[in-house]
């Protein structure tokens, strides 16, 4: 379909208007930003005006020929001489000609650009003939008659059709015309937030997505893979941007800089007059928030613009100009101290921690100073927050909180601040019973945001308590409900439904989240993160990890330490699930440096806590391992209901290196076990089912059926099938499993699958059937997209080698016996002997030669 039947999507009552007002003989006038569509729709318009039989010219201005008489006239071929200077009695004899019929329209295209004299004439034969004009032109511009601005006497009236933002559903189906195919919902959000609605941004995002491999065809969804902006973009921004005085540009960019702040305080950065031409430019947004307005950049695609600017010397003034205008006292806190990259870290996870802490100082001493001046409930919100992610010590944040007259602002945020003092309460002062109190208590006076503290209170319930399905149920949204507490409860219930293993529901609800629009608005990181958990939960591993790898990349362009770290967490679950572990350390690496850990939100710094100790335990670090895990018992004193946030994931894969397998099974067993009666069923599934692998037993395989019965989702029926398999020593349905696991994302246990089925074969002396087997793991391994990955950490049992065993290893694949190992490594024989027994337990193979194969298959690939 051709570009401008696909943009005019979402126009059709407008279209519909502009038609029917020509052929009455009236004018229009058609209004937009850029990239609005406006083109498109007077390329519509004309063609629905050609087909009831009327005559349309078409004109355009043309802004380097502005300073040309009759330009405009000149570029249709209208004019017979192109040649020879045009006069003013010719071009309008010219258009009365083209305008003979009765039924005739003149369109001008960009009237801004339009030379005056080609206007003139435009005008006169309009006067003369009574046929009416369509224009388009630029949104923002000062009102005036003639494109320049020249005086005039009279003007003509016209309605005005404003090229105003499209709706989500509109924009995802002009997305879809233009791919050619469904858009994957959380890269359709991402687009929609992007652009602001604007389809002419969107689809220059996706033009620009799709040549540079960004935006690609994964199971016929179109799957943002990567980060969504491109350096192609930067005309496009800029575009909007080259008008505008050096003042207004300055303005412009401190505003995307502190994010949305109280006009107010913007007031003490920018002159009114200019506020006053960035909205007429439609640059920026006020935004009511309680008894505040809030100044925000639009479209979202200039903050990101800004975001990609590389830090110079521009950036440093501007931020020295934020801290002296707003707290001159302050201002050291501010600037940007070039000089304190870590060495330790990687030059891209310095930046990164540098540009956050840059824009997390900005942001306390922005939000500190709103709230110093009022103390209330209104501005209290985003300095706690800021407080927190830049270490503030509790006995500060404390005094904030006490400080703050509850009775103050808005009634939505003074039901915010309770939520807030309820999870300070829980989780700072460890006190869950009385923040469920208090938030029950304040539900009455919340009156139509009640919604916001039922949410808060089953959210903490979710990290420090249990949950049930009835949860579901009084997460129930009404849309008659205010838009933020139709936001807060989805959130929640997506979080629930996830936690109980509903991943089809939570998907559902996420879709009517994202068609929620003035809901969608308010959807935080976390939401999408837990979306993500769903598609890996229904199998859908590669979308999932689509959704989660674009969207660390997007929180790190915009600073965003708290967004980075929630889909951080889902992008972890999603590679631990695949045995894939070198990605998740360059998300460590980047996460752990980058700002202080909050005392909330707390689950996606449990998670990756927790997949960091236990990769470091699977890797042999056991001092590593082990301070992670004292970081763990610090910080968080009950498991958390979402998958990976259990402490004794780290716990037993420490005793599993250790060799006691039994224990490290137990410990699991008991943990899932308690999970599952506190509601967290996805994640007790997940740990029963590897449970019940380490330490198998009839009564196990029984109870995990039964339990696997009740969430019948793909990741743990195929989970389940190998493990039945594997527990009854089935090498054909251990073949047979390994299909499923790879199309759920578990290559590294689809490979444990074979090599368990190959090592039956050969104990069963069927050799030739073992070698095909180990055809398929060489094909599977040759598949996996990483092939640097050491494949030993492919066991589902979670086990890796010490370096001490990897070395005894390797020697009994050559072919050395446990006397010539222990004189080329100079150990006794019963030590040698002791760590082939341990290193064949670990493993859970059956013999000496077993282990050999394995080597081969395993550290010699």
């Amino acid at each position: 379909m051709q570009r401008r039947h696909i943009t005019i999507l979402g126009r059709e009552r407008e279209l519909a208007v502009a038609t029917s007002v020509v052929q009455s003989g009236g004018s229009i006038d058609v209004v937009g930003t850029w990239g609005s569509g406006r083109t498109a729709f007077l390329d519509a318009l004309c063609d629905r005006l050609g087909q009831s039989g009327w005559t349309t010219l078409r004109l355009s201005g043309v802004a380097s020929l502005r300073q040309h008489p009759m330009a405009a006239l000149q570029f249709p071929g209208l004019l017979p001489n192109p040649d020879m200077r045009p006069s003013i009695g010719g071009a309008a004899q010219v258009l009365h000609e083209a305008l003979r019929d009765e039924r005739s329209v003149i369109v001008v295209d960009d009237w801004d650009d339009l030379d005056e004299a080609s206007w003139g004439v435009i005008k006169g034969v309009r006067h003369a003939l009574a046929v009416p004009i369509v224009i388009s032109r630029l949104q923002g511009r000062t009102a005036r008659r003639t494109p320049t601005g020249l005086d005039a006497s009279a003007s003509d009236s016209a309605l005005v059709i404003e090229m105003t933002p499209l709706r989500f559903e509109d924009l995802e189906s002009v997305a879809e015309q233009v791919l050619g195919g469904p858009v994957e919902m959380g890269t359709m959000s991402r687009l929609f937030a992007k652009s602001g609605g604007v389809v002419g941004l969107m689809m220059s995002v996706l033009s620009a997505a799709v040549r540079d491999g960004r935006l690609r065809l994964v199971g016929g969804l179109w799957v943002a893979t990567q980060d969504l902006w491109s350096p192609a973009l930067r005309g496009v921004v800029e575009a909007q941007l080259e008008s505008l005085t050096d003042d207004a540009r300055d303005a412009l960019e401190m505003i995307a800089l502190i994010g949305s702040a109280d006009v107010d305080t913007v007031r003490k950065l920018v002159e009114w007059s200019t506020l006053e031409l960035l909205e007429r430019r439609t640059l920026i947004q006020l935004i009511p928030s309680g008894s505040r307005r809030l100044v925000t950049v639009v479209p979202p695609l200039l903050v990101e613009y800004y975001r990609h600017e590389p830090v110079a010397v521009r950036r440093i003034r501007l931020t020295q100009a934020i801290s002296e205008k707003l707290d001159p006292a302050t201002r050291e806190e501010i600037l940007i101290n070039v000089s304190s990259t870590p060495r330790e870290a990687p030059e891209h996870d310095a930046l990164f921690a540098r540009l956050v802490q840059e824009r997390l100082r900005t942001r306390r001493l922005v939000s500190g100073a709103e709230w110093r001046v009022s103390r209330d409930t209104d501005t209290v919100q985003d300095y706690v927050w800021s407080l927190m992610y830049t270490g503030a010590p509790e006995s500060e944040v404390q005094t904030v909180l006490d400080q703050t007259d509850p009775s103050s602002g808005s009634l939505l945020s003074q039901t915010q601040f309770v939520a807030l003092r309820a999870r300070w309460t829980a989780h700072v002062k460890h006190d869950l019973p009385s923040a469920l109190r208090m938030l029950e208590d304040a539900s009455e006076a919340a009156a139509e945001y009640a919604p916001i503290l039922t949410a808060a209170a089953i959210g903490l319930r979710c990290t420090l308590g249990s949950i049930s399905e009835d949860d579901v149920v009084t997460l129930k949204v009404d849309d008659s409900m205010p838009s933020v507490a139709r936001a807060a409860l989805r959130d929640c219930q997506i979080q629930v439904l996830v936690i109980l293993g509903r991943f089809g529901d939570a998907r559902r609800v996420y879709r009517e989240y994202n068609l929620d629009v003035s809901a969608a608005l308010h959807m935080p990181a976390t939401t999408h993160a837990h979306y993500a958990l769903a598609l890996f939960g229904q199998g859908e591993h590669e979308a999932g990890m689509a959704i989660t790898t674009r969207g660390v990349q997007e929180a790190h362009s915009f600073l965003d330490i708290e967004a980075a770290r929630a889909i951080a967490a889902a992008a972890a679950v999603g590679y631990a699930l695949a045995g894939d572990y070198d990605p998740i350390d360059d998300l460590l690496g980047t996460l752990l440096v980058a700002g202080e850990l909050p005392h909330f939100p707390a689950g996606p710094y449990r998670t990756l806590l927790t997949l960091a100790s236990t990769i470091a335990a699977r890797r042999g670090n056991i001092p590593l391992a082990e301070r992670y895990l004292r970081e763990l018992d610090s910080h968080f004193r009950v498991d958390g209901l979402l998958p990976a946030q259990a402490r004794d994931w780290p716990a037993a894969q420490l005793l599993a290196s250790a060799g006691d397998i039994d224990a490290a099974a137990d410990l699991l067993w008991n943990s899932g076990t308690a999970l599952w009666a506190r509601g967290g069923r996805s994640s007790a599934l997940l740990i029963l089912l590897n449970a019940a692998e380490l330490g198998p037993s009839p009564e196990r395989l029984e109870h995990v059926a039964r339990l696997v019965e009740q969430v019948p989702e793909r990741l743990f029926t195929a989970q389940y099938d190998y493990l039945r398999a594997r527990c009854e020593g089935d090498p054909d349905s251990l073949v047979a499993a390994v299909a499923e696991l790879v199309a759920t994302g578990r290559p590294g246990t689809a490979l444990t699958a074979l090599r368990r089925a190959a090592a039956i074969r050969r104990e069963s002396g069927e050799n030739d059937i073992a070698e095909a087997i180990d055809v398929q793991i060489a094909a599977l391994l040759a598949a996996l997209p990483r092939k640097s990955i050491d494949a030993t950490r492919f066991s589902s049992s979670a086990i890796t080698l010490s370096a001490r065993e990897v070395e005894v290893a390797q020697l009994v694949a050559e072919g050395l016996t446990n006397p010539e190992i222990a004189r080329r490594l100079v150990l006794s024989i019963r030590t040698v002997e002791s760590h082939v027994h341990r290193i064949i337990r670990k493993l859970d193979l059956p013999n000496r030669q077993a282990l050999r194969e394995y080597i081969d298959s395993h550290l010699n690939s």
